[in-house]
């Protein structure tokens, strides 16, 4: 049974979280709370599998072997009734880096791509780096709850290349339902766009919501689309760059691959090959209790807003490790609260511009810690109000 309880030094080992703080903060005496990464140990059966593995004294030139994408089909179909063909499974070091092939892949410079603020931070600068035309749709907040904004879709949507689609949502924590993927995916054939669906935080998904796959839709928007998976934040194995791009197209998906080829990143590392399989063939049972105790780690916040801190909006995610917190009931400028939270409760979070424009008067909380930490986080941004 895993210990969610344990807080495990991260200091010292080249941790971005950790280590960059004074980089990030100007100060290391903060809790950092910011990158979405956990503070909970790789699961066992992941760490055993590299044990064995390195007990072989080479690490040479490795492949993927089948089982790679055999681990991810299974796992897709066992959490998410998804079936899909193993032969669709590509790779990618990273999501990100996915998303960048995948630009060059299939626009050009010029060409406009669709994202939904506020939404991460790459979603804007891949393409803008490679010199695309970024186009906003950003989501519609009632003040509880965000939507797709489908009327301003239709609007932006003649001539746009693609659509990236945060799916769950990262950091507004919609698990996006069906319809409102239908209605998405048939503005998107209408106006010949492909969508790029990230899909990272799907495994995380609190009681009363599920996820729906991209892919679990009908065969037309599949044909036209590319989905990005990883065991990464499922798991807390991001330090070993190991992730998937399932696309269903064979014309497409040779094209990516191609594109992969020609900046050399197809090879991957051996050390990631194999977590991700493990994760993949053995992990339902450690996911379940982190689910449990993620689910506990909002229950604890939420109570604890509406208690003590009701200035401050807690949106409830329906996903996600990450809470968006909207703190504009303050009336305080940005850069006037980053610098309290900084220096007076000590803590470091993801200021909400990171996101866009939209995110102005928000902050992005990670929650994935042993509750110790997460309440006296709570404690500290209440002593500053």
């Amino acid at each position: 049974m895993a210990n969610f309880d344990s807080i495990i030094p991260r200091e010292g080992t080249s941790c971005v979280k950790y280590d960059l703080r004074n980089q990030v903060f100007g100060t290391e005496e903060v809790v950092p709370m910011w990158v979405a990464d956990m503070d909970f140990a790789t699961p066992e059966f992941i760490l055993q599998a590299l044990h064995r593995r390195l007990n072989h004294p080479l690490l040479g030139y490795s492949f993927r072997a089948q089982e790679f994408n055999e681990s991810l089909a299974n796992w897709l179909f066992r959490r998410h009734a998804l079936s899909i063909d193993p032969q669709i499974v590509s790779f990618s070091p990273g999501v990100v880096t996915g998303l960048m092939v995948l630009t060059l892949a299939f626009t050009n410079p010029g060409d406009k791509i669709i994202v939904q603020p506020p939404v991460y931070p790459p979603f804007f600068e891949v393409p803008r780096a490679h010199e695309r035309i970024v186009i906003n749709n950003p989501l519609k907040f009632d003040g509880e709850r965000y939507s797709m904004d489908f009327d301003d879709l239709r609007e932006k949507a003649p001539g746009v290349r693609m659509l990236i689609l945060s799916n769950p949502h990262n950091p507004v924590g919609r698990a996006w339902e069906r319809r409102e993927l239908e209605q998405l995916s048939e503005i998107c054939i209408q106006n010949d766009i492909m969508i790029v669906s990230d899909e990272i935080h799907s495994d995380i998904i609190f009681p009363g919501y599920r996820h729906t796959p991209l892919l679990s839709l009908d065969k037309e928007i599949g044909m036209r689309s590319a989905s990005c998976f990883a065991p990464s934040k499922t798991f807390n194995i991001a330090g070993l760059s190991t992730s998937a791009i399932l696309i269903p197209d064979p014309q497409k998906r040779k094209i990516y691959n191609d594109t992969l080829e020609r900046f050399h990143l197809q090879m991957g590392n051996l050390l990631g090959n194999i977590a991700f399989e493990a994760a993949y063939n053995q992990g339902e049972d450690w996911l379940e209790e982190l689910l449990d105790y993620l689910h506990q780690s909002v229950r604890i916040a939420t109570h604890y807003f509406e208690e003590h801190l009701s200035p401050i909006h807690l949106v409830q995610p329906e996903a996600t490790y990450l809470l968006w917190l909207d703190f504009r009931g303050l009336h305080i400028p940005d850069d006037e609260l980053h610098a309290h939270l900084i220096h007076k409760a000590h803590l470091g979070l993801n200021r909400g511009e990171e996101f866009g424009i939209e995110g102005k008067g928000f902050m992005r909380m990670n929650i994935a810690c042993p509750h110790a930490i997460l309440e006296k986080a709570l404690e500290s941004l209440k002593n500053i109000l």
